[in-house]
């Protein structure tokens, strides 16, 4: 109540419903209040000047205070922002009658809905083996198989409206685009799931270093909505897209603008894949199989990696392919985008005769044998040698063979970084041979690939002397069991070279420590226990493991954080009151006991920040982890400034920071194999970007030293003929659409017409 005795409660005016319909609401606008009676002001004479309008940011009321004298406005006015009721500041601000009567300020609505893609979720959907008829022999059983799942001619042929829609949308804002169809619609492999890959080439003078194409992209497409519907642009991915959905073909699209790579890779499986009849019916019964046992998506086993783990096992003896290294021994088909030589001898004549003769079904029993007894562990699949090789080999760049002189000079110059070769599993793209395209897949995916490799190996063993007529049926129908222990899922967050040696102290383990002891101790309230000490003889790591419990869920803070971030607070300071705060408010108590493990590496500098769950309500810890990954790094970060100095790393610090840094998750000692979740990349530290080609990329600036040096980078605009050339850009260079693609006599089989790239560079 107010000193007079007086609190009138003010609430907005329903808005007309006649004339015209207002502007849809932006996505993240909340909801108006409902309308309500309006409250007679019981002191109508009273003045503005001895009145405040007192209202909450986040629910739908405000009230009006009336004071005796004009001094006791004022003391109210400076408890702006300092009061609160049940955990919301209050804003105190001078009265008007247009904020007491028009206040039509919405409540807050904590989060944006879920967006939901029913279209592309419906195309996504895989025809389930059951409803396939698996009767007669092999071969029938095959021919079924593709008859159901795989794309047809016309619906290729399709496709090629959606390339042209794109281009024209797109060249309205980049005169002079290219829409350059790749992926497995342009091998073959596509299957009614299979999205559309499109590669947009932009001009040179449109390309600038800092370019945010997807978001541009999004925009302009989303002024189609007729054509192009369930937009999505993720800016931040290693190699940035728009994904769409195509509404006249009702396919999905992922459009990139990074790299003309994807093109030149779908250039190289189309040439291998047609050189011989049974690689297209084996490659796509492959990639069906994987997908109905779920092995392959996002953040699993990429189709990509999949087929080249099939070229790669054809070209074991007896092979039915050459290496790729052999593809490229001649200098004149040399052709460069960034800085890797995608060239090869595309001459389908000129390949050397297949010195295989097995059936479909034998190719596919040795590709699961091949791989049920494969050393993951230790070595490399590599397309590009034709051989298993050695992760031992990448430690050492310096020292690499001299068939990975491309590779060691790329990485000694820092055009790239190192390929990560400690993950789960390592398949070397052949091309870009920094990339391990099965980076994504955990050690827990990993085993589960291998265990359904070996089951589907014995199943061939137990029906190849029969035919193999239940060979199909068990290895789709079936599943094998998969080892599964007590599930104890484990967190962790990188903290990165490029982090750790911005600390001043010699001691830097105890400032980390003393960091993550603050974040969990003091600003989430959460007391630590120590329980191990070690130190790892082999690898030199040092261990520290620590107990905690969590009994509030101390993860729902945002209502408080937006109030907390108005006040002039240290990030511990306010941190730590948004826990207490919701200490005090949630009534939910849970019962969770966690692991919290420091791991440090000395050579280079590096720690690992991991939680992991003890006993208790697996779900509340999920939602925990996900916070703790969210956050944990962004404020050990903050934390450190005072312990900082500026960055200066040199080359050789750049390129263990990667060799060691990116594939921590695999090298840190772990206790099971168990269900990990890390640090995703939107939550890294930025790295320090190469600036895209563009007029002026005739230099490249030294991201290290910052000092300009020339380079293999040539203004792209004026594409010589010279081929060894780095090119991100060439309107000349890979110009094709699906109405140009030439098919073989089977159904879908198309090969771009990009095989004419070389000639005209």
């Amino acid at each position: 109540m107010d000193r007079a005795g007086q609190v009138q409660m003010s609430t907005p005016t329903p808005s007309s419903s006649t004339g015209p319909a207002p502007a849809p609401a932006p996505r993240h606008a909340a909801r108006r209040r409902p309308p309500g009676p309006e409250i007679a002001d019981a002191h109508p004479h009273t003045p503005a000047s001895r009145r405040v309008l007192v209202s909450d940011k986040c629910n739908s009321w405000s009230a009006t205070l009336t004071y005796s004298n004009e001094d006791e406005v004022r003391a109210a006015l400076r408890a702006n922002k300092r009061l609160h009721i049940y955990g919301h500041f209050l804003s105190v601000k001078p009265y008007s009658a247009k904020l007491a009567t028009e206040d039509n300020r919405p409540p807050h609505q904590p989060a944006t809905p879920k967006r939901e893609f029913p279209l592309s979720k419906k195309k996504g959907v895989i025809l389930e083996p059951k409803k396939i008829d698996l009767t007669g022999d092999f071969h029938t059983q095959l021919d079924n198989i593709l008859f159901a799942v795989r794309l047809k001619m016309e619906e290729v042929q399709s496709l090629s409206l959606l390339y042209t829609d794109l281009e024209i949308a797109l060249q309205a804002h980049w005169p002079g685009c290219k829409a350059i169809p790749f992926g497995s619609i342009t091998t073959g492999l596509g299957i009614k799931t299979s999205d559309a890959d499109c590669f947009i080439n932009i001009p040179g003078q449109f390309r600038v270093p800092t370019g945010n194409y997807v978001n541009k992209a999004k925009r302009v497409l989303q002024q189609y909505p007729g054509t192009f519907a369930e937009i999505l642009s993720i800016p931040r991915a290693n190699t940035p897209i728009v994904k769409l959905y195509h509404i006249p073909t009702q396919t999905n699209c992922d459009v990139t603008f990074k790299s003309p790579l994807g093109a030149q890779n779908s250039r190289l499986l189309a040439l291998l894949l047609h050189a011989d009849a049974r690689l297209i019916p084996l490659a796509v019964l492959l990639k069906y199989w994987a997908k109905v046992h779920e092995l392959t998506g996002t953040g699993k086993l990429t189709n990509y990696a999949l087929t080249l783990m099939l070229v790669f096992y054809l070209q074991q003896a007896p092979a039915a392919l050459p290496a790729v290294a052999w593809l490229q021994r001649d200098p004149a088909h040399a052709y460069m985008v960034d800085h890797w030589n995608t060239g090869f001898n595309a001459d389908p004549a000129q390949l050397p005769p297949s010195a295989n003769t097995s059936s479909i079904s034998e190719l596919l029993g040795g590709f699961f044998e091949y791989y049920s007894m494969f050393n993951f562990d230790e070595m490399i699949v590599c397309p590009y040698l034709g051989v298993p090789v050695k992760r031992e080999m990448f430690k050492d760049t310096a020292n690499m063979p001299k068939e990975f002189d491309l590779y060691k000079n790329n990485v000694l110059n820092n055009y790239v970084m190192p390929i990560r070769y400690q993950t789960a599993m390592v398949v070397q793209d052949p091309f870009e041979q920094c990339h391990n395209v099965a980076s994504a897949i955990t050690s827990k995916l990993a085993l589960d690939i291998k265990t359904y490799f070996k089951f589907c190996a014995n199943a061939y063993e137990k029906e190849k002397t029969n035919g193999c007529q239940e060979f199909l049926k068990i290895i789709l129908l079936q599943k094998p069991k998969l080892i599964r222990g007590k599930t104890h899922p484990e967190y962790r967050v990188n903290l990165f070279p490029r982090i750790v040696n911005t600390i001043i102290s010699f001691d830097w383990k105890s400032v980390v420590r003393d960091m993550v002891m603050e974040i969990f101790e003091n600003m989430l309230m959460i007391k630590l226990g120590k329980v191990e000490e070690k130190v790892n003889p082999d690898t030199k790591k040092e261990k520290e493991k620590y107990s905690g419990a969590l009994t509030k869920p101390i993860w729902k803070r945002k209502s408080f954080s937006r109030l907390y971030k108005q006040m002039d607070l240290t990030l511990e300071e306010r941190q730590g009151r948004i826990t207490q705060e919701v200490i005090n408010v949630e009534k939910q108590d849970i019962n969770v006991q966690f692991q919290l493990t420091m791991t440090y590496c000395h050579q280079p500098k590096s720690a690992v920040i991991s939680i992991r769950l003890g006993s208790g309500d697996l779900d509340a810890f999920r939602e925990f982890g996900k916070f703790f990954i969210s956050v944990t790094q962004n404020w050990v970060t903050e934390l450190l400034k005072p312990f900082s100095m500026p960055n200066c790393k040199d080359t050789a610090t750049k390129i263990a920071e990667t060799l060691e840094a990116n594939n921590h998750t695999s090298e840190i000692d772990s206790d099971d194999d168990e269900e990990i979740v890390i640090l995703p990349k939107s939550h890294l530290i930025a790295k320090p970007k190469l600036a895209d080609d563009g007029p002026d990329a005739a230099t490249t600036v030294d991201i290290l030293t910052n000092r300009t040096k020339n380079s293999l980078k040539i203004n792209v605009e004026d594409c010589p003929q010279n081929k060894k050339i780095v090119i991100n850009n060439c309107d000349e260079t890979i110009q094709s659409k699906t109405s140009d693609v030439v098919t073989n006599n089977t159904d879908a089989t198309p090969i771009k017409s990009a095989d004419n790239v070389t000639n005209n560079t």
